[in-house]
């Protein structure tokens, strides 16, 4: 279980590839993120942002259009829900 602090969108392939689950945090205290890992809270929630796939596709990307990497790790919206 990784859990990935995502105050921006980051480039995070091998460890998403290596990872038994991923969690992304935006801010959530640990006691919330302990309830989700230990099972006392269902997971739920959408990227706000893809996570691309290298630091290449980060600069080949537009930078005034939104989700614009090729072949994202997670795209925009990818998640859970209840």
């Amino acid at each position: 279980m990784v859990c990935v602090h995502l105050e921006r969108p980051a480039v995070l392939p091998e460890i998403a590839e290596r990872a038994a689950a991923l969690l992304a945090d935006y801010g959530a205290s640990d006691e919330a993120v302990l309830d989700v890992v230990f099972g006392r809270a269902r997971p739920q929630g959408r990227l706000p942002f893809e996570l691309p796939r290298s630091m290449e596709a980060v600069r080949a990307a537009r930078p005034d259009v939104p989700n614009d990497t090729a072949d994202p790790v997670f795209p925009h919206g990818h998640g859970l829900e209840l």
